[in-house]
């Protein structure tokens, strides 16, 4: 799955916001925001630290009870959303 490591944007924060889980991207001349489910705060929780695929795919077996190709798929798709946002960046 490869050792890129993946970690929070710095200018992303999590709001809770009447029970919901916001994720704010705080940028000169404009905000925005993006609605997490349970899982995508999951995601969220996970990247505090940077992590492998190879890590994240691990903690999800641990956590979820999922086949580990369905798994490795969610952790490939939610990378590249966030990614494509620029909610997240490889160190």
């Amino acid at each position: 799955m490869g050792n890129t490591h993946y970690t929070r944007a710095e200018n992303v924060t999590l709001r809770n916001m009447a029970g919901e889980h916001f994720l704010i991207v705080l940028d000169i001349g404009e905000s925005r925001m993006f609605n997490l489910n349970s899982t995508g705060l999951w995601f969220w929780e996970q990247l505090e630290e940077p992590q492998t695929k190879a890590g994240l795919l691990t903690a999800m077996l641990a956590e979820y009870e999922v086949e580990r190709e369905i798994a490795a798929a969610e952790i490939n798709r939610f990378l590249a959303y966030l990614a494509e946002r620029n909610l997240i960046t490889q160190c």
